[in-house]
């Protein structure tokens, strides 16, 4: 499990560096994200289910080509139509939505993570840029959630565990108010389990 989380950390450094370039490579990490996501989840979603292409082209009255078109990362190009079709005929739901950039490298990378619902939070999305004046991607994380600062509360984020932020178990005390405020204990009952 600790090789998982090291792999799961690195590859999420190496998203933000990578996402920290500019614009365009943001908006080329999220189409490649888009092609290669809807293709290999709807091709698993489909083996998991015992179908051929076949079977789903006739259950959402395509044909067999167009499947395999969109099981192709590089060449399908799904409509929001298209996807509530294949949704209906596998009989999944299908979530539709802007995520914070941090949401979406949290998913890429294995990182586990809270979603809200839908809250105002969650609706009113912060572009990258305000993520990274929240210092969301780096080290100021930790001192950001405390303090329950910028587009998302500190409700609505894990704390990084020591690892994320390479500072000793020490200063795990700076973030024991959010852990506190957030843990939805009452006093008494957090000093129960002191």
């Amino acid at each position: 499990m600790e090789q998982q989380q090291r792999t799961n950390l690195n590859s999420r450094m190496a998203l933000i560096a990578r996402l920290r370039r500019d614009r365009k490579v943001r908006a080329q990490f999220v189409d490649s994200h888009l092609g290669k996501g809807i293709s290999h989840q709807l091709r698993a979603t489909r083996d998991f289910l015992g179908w051929s292409q076949e079977r789903l082209a006739k259950e959402t009255g395509m044909n067999q080509n167009a499947i395999s078109r969109l099981e192709s990362s590089g060449y399908g190009k799904p409509t929001i139509t298209t996807l509530k079709r294949l949704a209906a005929a596998m009989d999944v739901g299908l979530v539709v939505r802007f995520v914070p950039f941090s949401e979406l490298i949290d998913w890429v990378s294995g990182t586990p993570r809270k979603i809200s619902g839908l809250t105002t939070s969650a609706l009113a999305v912060p572009d990258f840029k305000t993520e990274e004046n929240d210092g969301v991607f780096g080290n100021q994380r930790k001192a950001k959630l405390t303090m329950g600062s910028g587009a998302a509360s500190s409700a609505e984020r894990t704390p990084p565990d020591e690892s994320e932020s390479g500072q000793s178990s020490a200063s795990r005390a700076a973030i024991e108010p959010w852990i506190i405020q957030n843990s939805g204990l009452t006093g008494a009952q957090q000093a129960a389990q002191a």
